[in-house]
């Protein structure tokens, strides 16, 4: 994404809450078209011969199958990358988005 603020730093301890970057999530926006490119990409696995329909997967498996193929898809086209020394250097992650209500 272009003009992406810096990341924060990373909490000093496991469950310590995560500063979450703003992300621009508007029609015309980078993040727009990414979700574009993995959903179709997600779209392509679930009703293809190795996909969800094919093989009568559970909804938990066919989120997984799902995620893994957009992710790989945007990772292959090197549209986004893994921070993998943040990833090693955290204290543990966090497994649920925070959701903002308003």
């Amino acid at each position: 994404m272009t003009g992406q603020p810096e990341k924060p730093p990373l909490p000093a301890r496991m469950f310590d809450p995560w500063a979450r970057i703003p992300v621009d999530t508007s029609e015309d926006s980078d993040f727009h078209r990414l979700n574009r490119i993995a959903g179709n990409a997600a779209t392509g696995w679930a009703l293809g011969p190795d996909g969800a329909y094919a093989q009568s997967l559970t909804l938990a498996e066919v989120v997984d199958g799902s995620v893994r193929e957009a992710l790989l898809h945007l990772l292959e086209l090197g549209l986004i990358d893994i921070d993998s020394a943040r990833m090693n250097t955290a204290p543990g992650w966090p497994t649920h988005r925070e959701r903002k209500t308003s």
